[in-house]
């Protein structure tokens, strides 16, 4: 199976790109790319052959950039 078949790999890295956006860049900005690639990964993450805790690291990492755009933060 390769990276660009294997959701599990593809999520690794919109989670990553995601951190990575929320550490380097500045602005509320930033939040909103953050959310793409975790709303991305969210996508990948409702193939059956993804791990159900995959799934809940996904929807923490959304539920958390939401709670920091919500907080003005």
């Amino acid at each position: 199976m390769t990276a660009e078949s294997d959701p599990s790999e593809r999520i690794r890295t919109l989670l990553l790109r995601g951190d990575n956006v929320l550490k380097k860049s500045g602005g509320g900005e930033r939040l909103q790319r953050a959310l793409e690639a975790f709303e991305q990964a969210e996508e990948l993450a409702g193939d059956e052959t993804v791990d159900p805790r995959v799934r809940e690291l996904v929807a923490r990492r959304i539920a958390s950039v939401r709670a920091l755009m919500e907080g003005g933060a």
